[in-house]
């Protein structure tokens, strides 16, 4: 749960925009799947499960009551919203803590809050394979991360002509 509190932290902390829950459990997502994909395991070692909206870390809202109670995140509301109720809210730092995340940890949470500075969309575009993993899960199924569903990729196969393919025979006979 330690790695869990400190990468949420860190992500807020470093988030260029408001960060809803809905976005955060995201970004922890497509952190994990990176990481995994470079070392076969996850940075917050937490299970995930498909809901309607996306990934979503099982034990997420323990990790942000436990960091609100400490005095470290607190929770801001939409105002801007034109509706009759509040119905988005935002997480922002106030107070530091003590991280316990490795350079090559904070190495891989850099580089996706890179990928999703203007939003976590574009998600298919961004780590289609990672995408395809949680797209293909049942909802409120477990994600699972392996290396047979993570590392499969979305291929675009194009159409190689015989005369493609005769140019750079020729190339390769005459320019030598």
């Amino acid at each position: 749960m330690e790695k869990l509190l400190s990468s949420v932290y860190y992500i807020i902390q470093n988030y260029p925009a408001k960060l809803d829950r809905k976005n955060l459990s995201k970004l922890l997502y497509y952190s994990d799947g990176v990481f995994f994909q470079r070392h076969s395991e996850m940075i917050t070692k937490e299970k995930y499960i498909r809901l309607e909206n996306g990934p979503e870390l099982i034990n997420l809202n323990l990790a942000i009551v436990h960091l609100i109670g400490n005095g470290i995140l607190t929770v801001e509301p939409d105002i801007t919203a034109i509706s009759d109720r509040i119905d988005k809210f935002y997480l922002r730092t106030i107070s530091s803590i003590n991280s316990n995340l490795e350079k090559e940890e904070i190495r891989i949470l850099n580089k996706v809050l890179k990928a999703f500075k203007e939003g976590v969309k574009n998600e298919d575009k961004q780590y289609p394979n990672l995408y395809e993993n949680y797209v293909i899960t049942p909802i409120y199924g477990e994600i699972i991360f392996s290396e047979k569903t993570i590392n499969t990729k979305i291929h675009i196969f194009k159409k190689k002509s015989l005369l493609t393919l005769s140019g750079k025979i020729f190339r390769v006979l005459f320019e030598s």
